[in-house]
């Protein structure tokens, strides 16, 4: 059984060569879950060695480019490669509206089912049978956005992953977050530039080490870092200063569960 989680894409909006925004593959129970698909996800899948066809369910957490540019590409793509099965869309309100304006203008609707399920921002399990269950949590940003918890229920499995998208430091949080084996928690500035991250509803390093810290996670992956850091270890040096068992996201790092 393959329990993993690959990052493709980890930096913010103002992204650069080598710079990939918010993309991941996450793999429970082997099937695949994409998470996020920023420009260049169907190109970093690839890169990987990804069948972009064993992917049944994409999450979106909001409507900021950096999270759902790829999205069209991969769903033309899809198309052009005579998709047949069923694709399922789980992101917010508004986002059924952008793909349909999109391939109505260019006249190229699929060939194959796309079910686009729009969530509100708010506490909901949306997907739940024998073997997992997936819920969203409402995050606090600039607009709406949802993290995402994905629990594995087979073989008395202990297998949990969250994904906290772009958020101001909300510790609240902590209370959905209890005892989860991976959290990956957007940490877009570090401490010396909190005011940055009040102003954009963002979080730091340390915030996002907090946030593990209470709600006992096992590991924190730390990602959606901002263009003008240059060196990533400062982030792992001030999480770890409070949770230990901390990790960076970067391109291609694979975690395993």
């Amino acid at each position: 059984m393959n329990n993993s989680l690959r990052i493709l894409g980890c930096y913010s909006g103002s992204g650069g060569y080598r710079r990939y925004p918010s993309s991941q593959l996450l793999i429970l129970n082997n099937k695949n879950y994409l998470v996020d698909c920023g420009e260049g996800t169907q190109f970093l899948l690839k890169k990987y060695e990804t069948k972009l066809n064993s992917i049944d369910n994409i999450f979106i957490s909001h409507l900021h480019g950096d999270h759902y540019f790829g999205l069209p590409g991969l769903i033309s793509h899809y198309n052009l490669k005579g998709r047949t099965k069923d694709l399922s869309i789980y992101g917010p309100i508004g986002l059924k509206k952008i793909i349909s304006l999109i391939m109505k203008s260019s006249n190229s609707w699929t060939s194959y089912k796309l079910n686009i399920i729009e969530l509100e921002p708010k506490d909901l399990t949306f997907i739940d049978n024998d073997k997992i269950s997936v819920s969203s949590i409402k995050l606090s940003h600039r607009v709406p956005c949802t993290g995402f918890v994905f629990k594995l229920k087979i073989n008395n499995s202990n297998i949990s992953y969250a994904y906290c998208s772009d958020t101001a430091y909300e510790p609240s949080i902590s209370d959905k977050l209890k005892n989860i084996n991976i959290l990956y928690h957007e940490s877009t500035f570090l401490e010396k530039h909190v005011h940055l991250a009040k102003k954009t509803k963002h979080s730091t390093a340390l915030q996002a080490s907090k946030i593990a810290k209470a709600a006992n996670v096992n590991k924190l992956i730390l990602g959606h870092f901002s263009a003008r850091y240059k060196d990533l270890n400062e982030f792992k040096i001030e999480a770890q200063s409070n949770f230990k068992n901390t990790f960076l996201a970067q391109e291609g790092e694979l975690f395993t569960f």
